[in-house]
């Protein structure tokens, strides 16, 4: 049968699980707070390296003194930072702000100072300079906080700008200086002054460069890692999220399609109903599929004697089918409650209470093949379209296959039918049997995705139309359509009736 279009569910988040997500945001920054913590001791411990290199080639006490100062208060500052955090991280947000702010104002106070006490405007041009800046700013962007890198950069672009302008006066006369000392810079010049050499050459800068690519280099991968595994585990926890919901979804889903299964199971008539039926013997059997499917058939005896039979199939599964099944099997006890009990008069009450139902309540597009049967004295009336009707003769051991399609049409597709329907008689001999079945017979597959089709159906009835009971020869047809397709997974119910006129 045609699908109808399946509603969409959307997974959303609920807030316990978003404050999830922050948690895990939070720690992220929490582990690179703390990274930046421990690297600023291994930078401090550099600068300390420097200052006495500079104290050695023969830079001023003093200047050692500030230098010293300022990397004792940045490491203090250090010390605080790191047992916070390693003991709550209550206070890492006001440390995301004011770690890069004292380590880019410190700095800049240093090298502001040195440039003065040695009236010296070039160390803050100097390349190397420029590149420790740079490495403050990479340490700030390791704490996975774009305010924060935001704030460091205007922080480094404020007081380096501040600096510049400083003492850009000075070095137009240094500049000057430079260019009639040019001579000096001669590789002669520097074999003969290993204290210069030792601090100040090319061969210094060229370390510093070095240093500023390997450190930069690693704080950048340290980043990357870092935002890495706090990427993943937000998306661990989504799908591990999601997979839950799926799982309880699931198991909802699988109760409620229990209780389905179990409402339908209870409307269709018992065995004890269609052994009171006189004239005929009838079994019916429906095997479900995986989901709750839209296959009806129903045994009704009349007050006068007739025999009413339905068999019919909803377009597509789930709830919403069993529900349109349940309504039709209640509408047709309704209509043949009324004063006529006439075919085409039920099948156009039928498709009136369903095509409002369905398309009005429960704003959906499904409709169902329906053939409704009366039986009276040996004569089977029929109106509506459903599938095949096989009557297997007992004369001539031979079915008969009528077509149904000029009965009907299917049932709750619009508003009216009435000019479609269209009844049709045959009648029954003693041993003669009748055959009803719904589409999940004939297109049962197998794994080669073979239909177990019309064909072997005919077969299979003829093969045990002899067989004692309806019951015995409904197993057996049952037995063929299992053993045809070798245990593949039902896409749909089966449904078969079988209906033999009693006497010989």
């Amino acid at each position: 049968m045609s699908s109808a279009p399946a509603t969409e569910n959307r997974f959303v988040l609920s807030d316990y699980y978003k404050t999830q997500l922050k948690e895990i945001a939070y720690q992220g920054e929490l582990r690179a707070e703390t990274f930046a913590t421990r690297f600023r001791f291994f930078f401090l411990g550099f600068l300390v390296i420097f200052a006495t290199l500079g104290l050695i080639s023969g830079r001023p006490i003093n200047e050692f003194y500030f230098q010293l100062s300022a990397i004792f208060i940045l490491l203090f500052y250090n010390f605080i930072v790191y047992f916070s955090l390693k003991k709550s991280g209550n206070y890492l947000n006001i440390f995301k702000f004011l770690s890069s702010f004292l380590e880019i104002s410190l700095l800049t106070f240093v090298t502001g100072y040195s440039a003065y006490s040695q009236k010296n405007p070039s160390l803050v041009y100097a390349a190397p300079m420029v590149y420790v800046f740079f490495i403050l700013i990479a340490l700030a962007s390791i704490r996975n906080n774009t305010k924060t890198i935001i704030f460091a950069v205007c922080v480094l672009l404020v007081e380096y700008a501040t600096l510049t302008i400083v003492f850009y006066p000075e070095m137009s006369q240094f500049n000057d200086k430079l260019m009639e000392m040019s001579y000096l810079l001669k590789p002669q010049f520097l074999e003969t002054s290993s204290n210069f050499f030792i601090v100040n050459a090319v061969p210094m800068g060229i370390f510093l460069i070095l240093l500023y690519m390997v450190v930069t280099g690693g704080l950048i991968l340290y980043a990357i890692l870092n935002t890495s595994r706090t990427t993943q585990e937000q998306a661990d926890l989504i799908f591990n999220t999601e997979k839950q919901a799926m799982l309880e979804e699931n198991m909802r889903l699988g109760m409620e399609l229990d209780v389905a299964r179990q409402i339908q199971a209870m409307v269709l008539p018992r065995k004890e109903e269609l052994q009171k039926v006189k004239d005929l013997e009838i079994s019916a059997r429906m095997d479900s599929a995986n989901e709750v499917g839209g296959d009806y058939y129903d045994v009704i005896r009349h007050e006068d004697g007739t025999i009413y039979i339905g068999v019919g199939d909803v377009t597509d599964h789930g709830l919403a089918s069993g529900v349109v099944m349940l309504m039709t099997q209640t509408a047709f006890i309704t209509t043949l409650s009324a004063a006529t009990q006439n075919l085409k008069e039920c099948l156009k009450a039928i498709n009136s209470i369903l095509f409002s139902n369905i398309h009005i309540r429960m704003q959906d597009i499904r409709n169902l093949t329906l053939s409704l049967f009366s039986y009276k004295n040996g004569v089977f009336t029929t109106a509506g379209q459903h599938e095949n009707i096989l009557v297997y003769r007992q004369a001539n051991k031979k079915t008969e296959i009528i077509d149904t399609t000029d009965n009907g049409m299917l049932v709750g597709l619009t508003e009216s039918i009435d000019e479609f329907i269209h009844e049709q008689k045959f009648e029954l001999n003693p041993g003669d049997i009748v055959l009803l079945y719904t589409d999940g017979a004939t297109e049962a597959e197998n794994s080669k995705r073979e239909q177990f089709g019309l064909k072997r159906l005919v077969e299979s009835l003829e093969r045990h139309a002899g067989l004692p009971s309806t019951d015995a020869l409904l197993y057996e047809i049952y037995n063929d359509i299992y053993s045809f397709i070798e245990g593949v997974q039902l896409y749909d119910d089966i449904t078969v009736m079988v209906m033999k006129r009693k006497g010989k």
